[in-house]
């Protein structure tokens, strides 16, 4: 087993380190609002009960809009 190095505390990491991270979140993020997106309309389709499969559609975009924020902060 290897030594495992970390940073410092208080050091920040290299912005385009941090904005390869943010595109792969952003990546993921999408991909499961796109399933939610997907899985309320056919709920809404088929006469269901929605409101749980909106209220996480709903939190869902909102974390991939504070992502998409801070990819844009990065200036990369």
């Amino acid at each position: 087993m290897g030594l495992v190095t970390r940073r410092p505390r208080g050091t920040k990491s290299h912005p385009r380190a941090r904005a390869q991270r943010l595109d792969v979140l952003i990546g993921i993020l999408g991909f499961f609002v796109l399933m939610a997106f997907i899985q309320t309309v056919a709920f809404e389709l088929q006469g269901k009960p929605a409101g749980f499969a909106a209220a996480v559609l709903l939190a869902l975009v909102v974390a991939l809009w504070f992502a998409i924020k801070a990819k844009r902060r990065t200036g990369i």
